[in-house]
Protein backbone atom coordinates (compact mmCIF):
# COMPACT_ATOMS: atom_id res chain seq x y z
CA UNK A 1 0.00 0.00 0.00
CA UNK A 2 2.88 2.40 1.08
CA UNK A 3 4.32 1.49 -2.35
CA UNK A 4 1.69 2.00 -4.58
CA UNK A 5 1.26 5.87 -2.66
CA UNK A 6 4.78 6.60 -3.34
CA UNK A 7 4.69 5.84 -6.66
CA UNK A 8 1.24 7.66 -7.35
CA UNK A 9 3.03 10.52 -5.86
CA UNK A 10 6.10 10.41 -7.64
CA UNK A 11 3.90 9.99 -11.32
CA UNK A 12 1.48 12.97 -9.58
CA UNK A 13 5.00 15.42 -9.10
CA UNK A 14 6.28 14.49 -12.36
CA UNK A 15 3.19 15.73 -14.19
CA UNK A 16 2.68 18.46 -12.74
CA UNK A 17 6.26 19.54 -13.95
CA UNK A 18 4.87 19.37 -17.10
CA UNK A 19 2.65 22.71 -16.64
CA UNK A 20 3.83 25.17 -14.34
CA UNK A 21 2.73 28.62 -13.77
CA UNK A 22 4.62 31.46 -14.66
CA UNK A 23 7.79 32.40 -11.90
CA UNK A 24 7.03 36.01 -10.43
CA UNK A 25 8.53 39.13 -11.97
CA UNK A 26 7.96 37.69 -15.71
CA UNK A 27 7.75 41.16 -17.87
CA UNK A 28 5.28 40.97 -20.53
CA UNK A 29 6.24 44.21 -21.67
CA UNK A 30 9.92 43.87 -21.76
CA UNK A 31 8.79 40.29 -23.04
CA UNK A 32 6.81 41.68 -25.96
CA UNK A 33 9.80 44.15 -27.15
CA UNK A 34 11.95 41.19 -27.34
CA UNK A 35 9.91 38.61 -29.11
CA UNK A 36 7.28 41.18 -31.06
CA UNK A 37 3.80 41.31 -31.48
CA UNK A 38 2.11 38.23 -32.54
CA UNK A 39 -0.50 37.07 -30.26
CA UNK A 40 0.80 33.91 -29.83
CA UNK A 41 4.65 33.28 -29.75
CA UNK A 42 6.08 29.84 -28.99
CA UNK A 43 9.62 29.65 -27.32
CA UNK A 44 11.31 26.40 -28.13
CA UNK A 45 14.07 24.34 -28.68
CA UNK A 46 14.71 21.60 -32.17
CA UNK A 47 15.14 18.63 -29.97
CA UNK A 48 12.58 19.18 -26.81
CA UNK A 49 9.67 16.72 -27.27
CA UNK A 50 7.71 18.87 -25.12
CA UNK A 51 8.14 21.50 -28.22
CA UNK A 52 7.32 18.96 -30.89
CA UNK A 53 4.11 17.87 -29.19
CA UNK A 54 3.06 21.23 -29.01
CA UNK A 55 3.93 22.10 -32.28
CA UNK A 56 1.73 19.41 -33.49
CA UNK A 57 -1.13 20.51 -31.44
CA UNK A 58 -1.27 24.22 -32.72
CA UNK A 59 -1.02 22.90 -36.35
CA UNK A 60 -4.11 20.41 -35.81
CA UNK A 61 -5.79 23.48 -34.04
CA UNK A 62 -4.52 25.60 -37.03
CA UNK A 63 -3.36 28.07 -34.72
CA UNK A 64 -1.07 31.05 -36.14
CA UNK A 65 2.09 31.41 -33.98
CA UNK A 66 5.83 32.95 -33.95
CA UNK A 67 8.11 30.55 -32.91
CA UNK A 68 11.54 31.61 -31.25
CA UNK A 69 14.58 29.09 -30.31
CA UNK A 70 16.06 29.78 -27.26
CA UNK A 71 18.84 28.04 -27.99
CA UNK A 72 19.84 29.81 -31.88
CA UNK A 73 19.10 33.24 -31.56
CA UNK A 74 19.82 35.48 -29.74
CA UNK A 75 16.38 37.09 -28.98
CA UNK A 76 15.09 33.92 -27.63
CA UNK A 77 18.46 33.12 -25.56
CA UNK A 78 17.44 36.44 -23.98
CA UNK A 79 13.72 36.13 -24.00
CA UNK A 80 14.69 32.81 -22.10
CA UNK A 81 16.95 34.48 -19.47
CA UNK A 82 13.96 37.32 -18.67
CA UNK A 83 11.35 34.75 -17.66
CA UNK A 84 14.01 32.43 -15.36
CA UNK A 85 12.22 29.65 -17.04
CA UNK A 86 13.68 25.88 -16.65
CA UNK A 87 12.43 25.12 -19.83
CA UNK A 88 10.99 25.11 -22.60
CA UNK A 89 8.12 24.99 -23.95
CA UNK A 90 6.78 28.62 -23.42
CA UNK A 91 4.12 29.97 -24.96
CA UNK A 92 3.23 33.94 -25.00
CA UNK A 93 -1.14 34.58 -25.83
CA UNK A 94 -1.21 38.01 -25.47
CA UNK A 95 -0.07 39.05 -22.33
CA UNK A 96 -0.09 35.49 -20.96
CA UNK A 97 2.91 33.07 -20.10
CA UNK A 98 2.40 29.26 -19.91
CA UNK A 99 5.42 27.70 -18.97
CA UNK A 100 5.19 23.79 -20.01
CA UNK A 101 3.23 21.55 -21.95
CA UNK A 102 -0.66 22.27 -20.95
CA UNK A 103 -2.50 21.74 -24.08
CA UNK A 104 -6.04 21.77 -22.48
CA UNK A 105 -4.72 25.39 -20.72
CA UNK A 106 -3.46 26.53 -23.78
CA UNK A 107 -6.45 25.33 -26.19
CA UNK A 108 -8.50 27.68 -23.42
CA UNK A 109 -6.49 30.56 -23.55
CA UNK A 110 -6.34 30.65 -27.58
CA UNK A 111 -10.02 30.16 -27.65
CA UNK A 112 -10.39 33.16 -25.13
CA UNK A 113 -7.96 35.26 -27.09
CA UNK A 114 -10.00 34.64 -30.10
CA UNK A 115 -6.88 32.71 -32.08
CA UNK A 116 -8.51 29.38 -32.91
CA UNK A 117 -10.02 29.37 -36.51
CA UNK A 118 -14.21 29.70 -36.38
CA UNK A 119 -16.03 26.68 -35.23
CA UNK A 120 -12.88 25.43 -33.54
CA UNK A 121 -13.21 27.38 -30.47
CA UNK A 122 -14.19 24.90 -27.89
CA UNK A 123 -11.99 23.94 -25.48
CA UNK A 124 -10.67 20.08 -26.05
CA UNK A 125 -11.84 17.72 -22.93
Amino acid sequence: MIARLLVGLTLAAALAGCERQPRAGADAAALRQLVGSEPVVLLSTRHCGYCMKLRADLGAWGVRYREVDVERSDEGRRAFALLRSAGVPIVLIDDTVVHGYAPRRIRRLLAEAGQLPAGDAAPSS
